[in-house]
């Protein structure tokens, strides 16, 4: 499973950089358009740009990161949680995330996103879905906040509503953190749910 993420993230990482190029070019032709118009019919010309631009915007992934992959999740996870209609915030400081294997980027961010978006899309009203990545000392911490419904827990982790199976994507993050001589930390507070994590690099 691990490695399907893996695979999917690599080929959109080659897609976005096809896409990134050819949007740039698009972006230069609609500059030379409000120049051509902007004297005539600037108000059209402008509006008529300012809407491509907007239709544009959800096919570039956000630079979050110096790390490809990890923009490339980002990017994707927050289309999906946006779709269900979930708030995202999303703050990332100016942290080196190169010595993470690509492969253990889709494992941890990956499942916990993905966890996270099928806790909070189950719930009536406001969804939220919080993620920060940071430095703390020498280490890189990260947490993913979202609100849910009840949580049962046994040996230390929620149980999966996807019945047997379920709980595997944590394992996996476990084994991933492990790596890296890091800490994964789960736990919920009332309708809150955290996961955080702490990487040496």
């Amino acid at each position: 499973q691990a490695k399907v993420q893996y695979e999917y993230y690599l080929t959109q990482t080659k897609k976005y950089d096809q896409t990134v190029h050819i949007l740039h070019d698009v972006n230069k032709h609609i500059k030379a358009i409000e120049g051509l118009y902007g004297a005539e019919q600037g108000n059209t010309a402008g509006e008529y740009a300012a809407e491509i631009r907007e239709l544009l915007k959800p096919l570039i992934p956000v630079q979050y990161t110096e790390n490809p992959i990890l923009n490339i999740l980002l990017t994707d996870k927050e289309s999906v949680m946006r779709e269900k209609g979930i708030s995202v915030t999303i703050k990332v400081d100016n942290v080196n995330l190169n010595f993470l294997a690509p492969i253990d980027i889709t494992t941890i961010f990956g499942n916990l996103l993905d966890n996270a978006i099928e806790a909070a899309e189950k719930l009536e009203g406001e969804k939220y879905i919080s993620i920060k990545i940071g430095s703390y000392h020498k280490m890189i911490a990260a947490s993913i906040e979202n609100n849910c419904g009840e949580v049962k827990w046994k040996n230390g982790f929620p149980v999966s509503a996807k019945g047997k199976g379920g709980g595997i994507g944590l394992l996996n993050v476990q084994s991933s953190v492990k790596k890296y001589d890091g800490n994964l930390i789960l736990k919920s507070d009332g309708n809150k749910f955290i996961a955080e994590l702490f990487l040496n690099s």
